[in-house]
């Protein structure tokens, strides 16, 4: 049967890394992104790999932009059998005492607020099919807070929480949800960039590894969590 992967935050990265992971096993890859360019870029990238891919700009932070988006995709493309969220922004990390309410809403508005709207409307299909796989990745600080770095990680700890409910209800009828969390600069991302080998505490990773944790996790499903590295630090 004819399936999509719906990747959210895919414009390059892990995204892109998964995107090309789960199209080399056959699935449709609906690539999302604020910006059209680079993902018309991927989209013909992974076409010369014979991936077949149809990119979808969308405002995730938008209730009305994630609509269209998810009626647009259902109307065109195979059932949506994989999603995967992890939409990326310049993270600046900031001080938990001075932390405000107006920086906590941006980051649930884009870490929260359309995963749920996501998994509401594509779960019902799930469902009736009685098979389907939910992925997401979140940084370190979703499950342990370090010091000076607070910001997105109130919002990340929502959204693990939200996702492991998920995982306990939805495992006994065939669909898989599971979480990658991050405690390393991805090589190749804006955050690795912005900072220097030297100055960072963390290890590195490559995405194409992540995206090869996330399809083994979709296989196996044994297991909510993976941790990168496994001995990381942000372990609860």
């Amino acid at each position: 049967m004819e399936r999509t992967m719906l990747v959210l935050g895919a414009g390059s990265g892990t995204g892109a890394a998964v995107a090309r992971r789960f199209g080399r096993e056959g699935f449709h890859v609906a690539v999302v992104g604020r910006r059209a360019e680079p993902l018309e870029a991927l989209v013909a990238d992974l076409a010369t790999e014979d991936i077949a891919a149809t990119a979808f700009p969308a405002d995730l932070t938008d209730d009305d932009s994630v609509g269209r988006l998810l009626e647009t995709v259902a109307t065109s493309l195979p059932p949506i059998d994989a999603v995967y969220y992890g939409p990326s922004s310049p993270v600046t990390f900031t001080a938990a005492r001075v932390l405000t309410a107006a920086e906590a809403d941006r980051y649930w508005a884009l870490l929260v607020r359309p995963l749920i709207q996501i998994v509401v409307t594509v779960l019902p299909g799930m469902l009736e099919r009685g098979h389907g796989t939910i992925l997401a990745a979140i940084g370190g600080t979703g499950t342990r807070a370090m010091p000076e770095m607070s910001g997105p990680g109130p919002a990340a700890a929502a959204a693990r929480n939200y996702l492991q409910g998920l995982h306990s209800e939805l495992a006994p009828r065939g669909i898989y949800v599971g979480l990658l969390t991050i405690g390393a600069l991805i090589l190749g991302s804006e955050m690795a960039a912005l900072t220097s080998s030297g100055d960072s505490p963390f290890p590195t990773v490559e995405a194409a590894a992540l995206a090869d944790d996330l399809w083994d996790m979709s296989t196996v499903v044994d297991t909510f969590e993976k941790f990168v590295p496994e001995d990381s630090p942000f372990r609860p």
